[in-house]
């Protein structure tokens, strides 16, 4: 049959095998979820892609601009059989797409933590608490003792996981913890502003490098210069921190790693599905470069 040039109807067969041979990714809701201007996505589409090829399945992206029409792209995939289960890039609290895929019993695994359904969900992700608090013994380990946290949105449990262990190296040391502050609408400056006048911190933990080129922004419109009077440390290690000088200090997350752990064990539990719901931790490695110096005396 090969030498005929016969190619098997796939179709047909995932239909007599119940399976269609394909996983949905799910993308975040806005700007953040675009692959095409944050390529951390682009990144874990591709690694996802590469598990997928080697166990012969297929990819489908879905996206949408809202969450209601995120919803119901989802919804479609799912009623119309168009995909066997899907993986979540991303993870927010009383998120109603995990709730739907958890009441409708659909395969999924999560890139990371998950705020409900813990012990039914397959998921994989960094200690981010433990991260955050690298992030801030990085900074008090060259001196910085006015530190203070900027997050991406309230609503990601990366972040508040983040803001958590940045706040358990501040109160180890004995340092003051001061509130998150977040960079979701353009007023926000002010009230960045506001903060760099009453705190006047010499360090900085931001939630991600895509951030941070918008904090060292800030910070150049203010005359401040990095990292000689405000140190930064952000996270990923992503193409962003490397983008422009100074280049990020930053916590590589092993994205490509945590991609691909979730693409391997959703695919054995869709071939394994009595087996116990898998979780999986990826370390995290501090990256040193030109955003963080001792403070001065």
């Amino acid at each position: 049959m090969h030498k005929l040039g016969y190619t098997p109807n796939f179709a047909a067969q995932n239909l007599a095998n119940k399976s269609t041979q394909t996983i949905g990714v799910i993308l975040p809701v806005g700007t953040m979820g675009n692959p095409a201007q944050n390529p951390l996505f682009l990144e874990m589409i591709q690694e996802i892609g590469v598990v997928c090829n080697e166990q012969k399945y297929m990819i489908s992206l879905a996206t949408g601009k809202t969450m209601a029409e995120l919803k119901d792209s989802v919804r479609l995939m799912h009623q119309r059989k168009l995909v066997d289960g899907f993986i979540l890039l991303y993870s927010e609290a009383k998120d109603p797409i995990r709730k739907f895929l958890h009441d409708e019993k659909i395969p999924y695994a999560l890139l990371g933590k998950p705020d409900v359904y813990e012990n039914e969900t397959i998921y994989i992700d960094n200690d981010n608490r433990l991260s955050g608090k690298s992030a801030a013994d990085c900074l008090i380990q060259h001196g910085h003792q006015r530190i203070g946290y900027v997050g991406l949105t309230p609503s990601q449990v990366v972040d508040k996981e983040r803001y958590k262990g940045y706040s358990d190296a501040l109160r180890d040391a004995n340092l003051t913890v001061h509130p998150e502050l977040y960079f979701e609408t353009p007023t926000d400056f002010m009230a960045f502003q506001e903060f760099l006048e009453e705190t006047q911190p010499t360090g900085l933990v931001v939630g991600d490098d895509r951030l941070a080129l918008r904090v060292l922004q800030y910070l150049q419109l203010d005359k401040y210069k990095v990292p000689d009077d405000i140190s930064l440390i952000s996270f990923n290690n992503s193409v962003f921190a490397t983008l422009s000088h100074p280049f990020l200090t930053t916590i590589d997350i092993h994205v490509q790693e945590l991609a691909r752990q979730a693409a391997a064990l959703l695919i054995r539990q869709l071939h394994e599905p009595s087996a116990l719901l898998p979780k999986m931790i990826v370390p995290h490695e501090v990256i040193e470069r030109e955003t963080v110096m001792r403070v001065r005396d």
